[in-house]
């Protein structure tokens, strides 16, 4: 036979007890929660009303938008209910969501008008090296496989420069994984594809004439270079746009700090005593709201 104080529904009472007896003790505090009186405005059955019509590509009923109020209601009270009883403390999740909220509150206080052509270009001319445009070079090359020749490859590759009369020859040499031909391509494209110390050799020489060989990750190549582009600096109108949204984010960056930092000055912060474990030095930050 089931003892009596292990009936789930005596649980259920005695929590129903508890709860009760902190609601009274909370409701007291009346004024922190809102107090006993709700309020559906008529801007607000107006937000509900637009929130469906969006939804739903329509306008609701009579009868739809008084569900939509009962569950404003509904959820109004549950709402308020929990403050009273303290749900909203300690709890991780809605801690993070509060504060994304308050992030989000910040970011529609920091929406900046559109910068005029001045703004941006003192800021284009202020960090020009963001926009700098990289070299860029254009070239075929020849390549012998340290696998397939070994230690033949080196000579082979010097034999085969003296040899050259033509401005592509990729058959005088092996067959490579990648490709021969190479357009506009930058330091760090190159670095990618044959290794930084090919690539810092391959800049360095004469265009229109075979040269090498030059040394990469997979063996040797001789490479013929058609066009180089040194780096440089673009005209504004043709990277306006990441101008602009460079310039609008460390704005907004800039504004969201000033807004927190005014939000941390209204508080007294202290930071207790870090346990031993940890690898923090023990400190106490106390900051205190100035008059």
């Amino acid at each position: 036979m089931k003892k009596w104080y292990k009936e789930p529904l005596l649980h259920f009472l005695v929590i129903g007890v508890v709860i009760f007896a902190v609601f009274s003790i909370a409701n007291k505090e009346e004024a922190a929660v809102g107090g006993n009186k709700i309020v559906v405005s008529s801007a607000e059955t107006e937000r509900l009303s637009d929130a469906w019509s969006k939804r739903m590509n329509r306008p609701p009923t009579e009868i739809e938008l008084q569900g939509l109020i009962e569950a404003f209601i509904k959820e109004e009270v549950y709402y308020r209910e929990a403050l009273a009883l303290g749900l909203d403390q300690d709890d991780t999740i809605i801690r993070r969501r509060l504060m994304q909220k308050m992030e989000f509150l910040s970011n529609d206080l920091a929406e900046l008008d559109q910068p005029d052509e001045s703004a941006l270009n003192k800021y284009f001319l202020e960090n020009q090296e963001k926009y700098r445009l990289p070299a860029q070079i254009s070239f075929t090359h020849i390549y012998f496989s340290i696998d397939k020749r070994g230690a033949r490859a080196l000579e082979d590759s010097k034999r085969v420069l003296t040899e050259l009369d033509v401005p592509r020859a990729p058959e005088r040499g092996d067959s490579f994984m990648m490709e021969y031909d190479f357009v506009k391509e930058t330091p760090s494209e190159v670095a990618r594809s044959f290794g930084s110390g090919f690539a810092e050799q391959l800049f360095t020489l004469e265009t229109n004439t075979w040269q090498g060989p030059v040394a990469s990750g997979y063996g040797f190549h001789l490479v013929r270079i058609s066009e180089k582009i040194d780096a440089r600096m673009p005209e504004l109108a043709s990277v306006i746009d990441k101008v602009r949204t460079d310039f609008m984010f460390e704005q907004r960056q800039k504004i969201n700090k000033e807004i927190y930092e005014k939000f941390k000055a209204r508080y007294e912060i202290v930071i207790e005593d870090v346990p031993k474990q940890t690898s923090m030095a023990k400190t106490v930050v106390s900051d205190r709201k100035t008059s």
